[in-house]
């Protein structure tokens, strides 16, 4: 992991005000890496769900890998994380395109769901 990442990671964790920061020691013994073409996010009063999968020849059949529960104030920490790390890799290597469909509807990989 480098050390953008923990950065990311100290920000997510302390709220990303300068002053909140910690230092946070990471272990990433046992863990698994995994590749996700597709996810989901669905939410409540209480609770912010993703789930991660990946999308093979067929366009309607996802097979989904991984789920990961969130509450609404660290799903916001991860929301503004993540808008970091892709304004910096914008930065440096060039505008993200999506493309213009993705953008007007939800698109694979970009989906939401309400739920209570």
């Amino acid at each position: 992991m480098s050390s953008e990442d923990i950065s990311a990671q100290q920000q997510a964790q302390g709220g990303g005000q300068e002053g909140d920061q910690r230092r946070i020691q990471l272990r990433d013994t046992g863990v698994s890496t995994n590749y996700a073409n597709f996810f989901t996010i669905s939410g409540g009063r209480d609770a912010i769900l993703f789930s991660f999968g990946n999308q093979f020849g067929q366009q309607n059949m996802v097979q989904l890998e991984d789920k990961v529960v969130l509450s609404p104030r660290n799903a916001k920490r991860l929301a503004v994380s993540l808008g970091g790390v892709i304004r910096r890799y914008e930065q440096q290597h060039g505008e993200i395109e999506i493309g213009q469909q993705q953008q007007q509807q939800q698109a694979p990989g970009q989906a939401e769901e309400e739920q209570d």
